[in-house]
């Protein structure tokens, strides 16, 4: 294969999304969500059962502390998602994200994969890439724990160019 050239901008969603790539790998931020899901949806049903044991027939807000838990249950982690996405988005200001926003190139061939930024410069061998995984909106090539390259799929005019990216990163990783 030739040397590929493929040239795009980064934005503050991408770095959104490079934080939650982050957050992913941290056993903290994978549990965190299901524990504090599942204790609060349980708080909320404990507590319209206790309503109802304790009340009884003789008032009928225990349907309205139900009703509660039942949308705790149902929105939580609609609500959490939100609420994730707009905590990271408000640490990335743009003073934050000067120099890190803006125009990326990115240089691929048989021997390394080059990322060249406004203020840095990524560069790695193909023996030193840990692994590439398709996100949604973007492909996540890992050279470390905490350093990867975040390609959006806007950065590829087809998804038949992706793929055809996608196989060869995977072809240099296996190939011996």
């Amino acid at each position: 294969m030739s040397e590929q050239i493929y040239r795009y901008v980064t934005t503050r969603t991408d770095h959104v999304v490079k934080l939650q790539l982050y957050a992913g790998r941290s056993s903290v931020a994978r549990w965190f969500p299901t524990f504090a899901y599942v204790a609060i949806v349980a708080l909320s049903w404990v507590s319209a059962w206790l309503f109802y044991v304790r009340q009884g027939e003789k008032n009928n807000l225990y349907i309205a502390s139900a009703m509660l838990a039942l949308l705790l249950t149902l929105s939580l982690p609609w609500l959490y998602r939100r609420y994730q996405d707009s905590f990271l988005s408000s640490l990335l200001t743009d003073d934050n994200l000067r120099g890190l926003v803006g125009p990326i190139e990115l240089t691929i061939n048989d021997q390394a994969i080059v990322e060249v930024g406004p203020l840095s410069t990524a560069r790695a061998r193909w023996l030193e890439v840990d692994r590439v995984a398709e996100e949604a909106n973007h492909i996540a090539i890992w050279l470390a724990p905490l350093i990867v390259i975040l390609i959006p799929h806007r950065a590829f005019e087809t998804g038949e160019a992706r793929h055809q990216f996608l196989g060869f990163i995977r072809s240099r990783l296996t190939a011996p």
